[in-house]
């Protein structure tokens, strides 16, 4: 009897210092899940744990921020926090709420998804080559032998890659959502991700799409993900830095959320894509790119290539929407808007994109000008 106390005391002792080790050796994953958890459905205001920055480009799009109050919240509206309106010209008009700066960084949320479509656009652009219709199995070597690897880089885009999105528990370390969301291996997480139809024909976005594409990115561009954002797309742009969310130090890089930025900068992404892949006499997206981009996937008449499809008045924008975030972007007029703030997005501000409807002689007669 005492014989077999010890040996259940022990076994006992074994397992509790195996789950303190796995808990110590992955500590940024059970903060982060923690994190999720307490959050109770929504955004933690910042994920702990390592992280990566993007710096700068050296000489930024210039953009001239006029304060204009016919951009304040409507009657009844309480959730706005920052609204800003541009176009590829240079002109920004915007409102903000007294705590918010214009050029602090901002948690993206789920808009760091936006930056895929526009950085396969500036490698084909740097490459002189397309792979969104190839097959993963030629592009990614874990999936050459794998049913995933009839998955093209489109339908990644597309959200119809047909890979599973799982249900998110955040304190499941078995749960792939988790592993995605949280670590402690971002990249892995994807590649294990099942398919749950074949793909091409389901729409269901997953957080697993984004992540194999930035491993696409990160292999076509040479020098991984994070290098490869910064050297063709945040450098070129960007006139302040960004923070972005690893799984653990120097290793991967959280595609599908949590890349904190400016609101500026998050507009001169949504102008990009607005002019064409046009900075000034610089061209960093191919020409006819942004209209693949706003072509309705087969199977979901209301996505394209990375973003949403809207209509207002005739007009097709271009959609990146997450909780508390909300870029709208319209080709046909030049313009970009740019919405921060809690809940949903007031659907008013569509119309600000539409040709003629707002404009920098309507904003010139606000004050406060100012840089961003």
């Amino acid at each position: 009897m005492q014989r077999m106390l010890v040996t259940a005391t022990v076994i006992a002792l074994v397992l509790v210092s195996l789950g303190i080790g796995a808990i110590a050796a992955h500590w940024p994953f059970w903060h982060r899940a923690w994190q999720w958890q307490t959050a109770a459905g929504g955004w933690p205001a910042q994920l702990a744990g390592p992280t990566f920055v993007l710096p700068p480009s050296a000489s930024p799009w210039p953009l001239q921020l006029t304060v204009d109050a016919r951009l304040a919240p409507r009657a009844g509206e309480s959730a706005t926090q920052l609204l800003l309106v541009g176009d590829a010209k240079g002109w920004v008009a915007g409102w903000s709420a007294p705590a918010v700066d214009v050029q602090a960084l901002v948690d993206g949320r789920g808009l760091s998804i936006a930056l895929l479509a526009p950085l396969f656009g500036a490698l084909q652009q740097h490459t002189g080559r397309s792979v969104l219709d190839q097959p993963l199995r030629g592009l990614l070597d874990e999936l050459h032998a794998d049913l995933r690897g009839d998955i093209t880089p489109r339908q990644l885009l597309q959200e119809m890659s047909g890979l599973a999105a799982g249900r998110f528990t955040p304190l499941n370390p078995f749960s792939r959502r988790a592993q995605l969301s949280s670590g402690p291996n971002f990249d892995r997480a994807a590649l294990r991700t099942p398919l749950a139809w074949p793909p091409g024909s389901h729409f269901e976005p997953a957080p697993a799409n984004a992540q194999l594409l930035s491993l696409v990115a990160g292999r076509l561009g040479g020098d991984g993900y994070a290098s490869t954002l910064q050297r063709l797309l945040w450098s070129r742009i960007a006139a302040h830095e960004a923070v972005g969310l690893l799984d653990h130090r120097r290793g991967s890089i959280a595609a599908h959320c949590c890349l904190a930025a400016s609101p500026m900068d998050w507009l001169r992404l949504g102008l990009l894509v607005a002019s064409d892949g046009v900075i000034g006499t610089q061209r960093l997206l191919p020409q006819g790119y942004v209209a693949q981009m706003t072509l309705a996937s087969p199977v979901h008449p209301g996505y394209g290539l990375g973003y949403g499809l809207i209509d207002v008045q005739g007009t097709t924008i271009l959609v990146a929407e997450t909780p508390g975030r909300r870029l709208s972007i319209s080709p046909r007029s030049g313009r970009a808007v740019l919405w921060i703030g809690e809940g949903a997005a007031p659907r008013w501000q569509d119309e600000l994109l539409l040709p003629g409807a707002f404009g920098p002689a309507e904003s010139g007669s606000a004050d406060n000008g100012k840089g961003g």
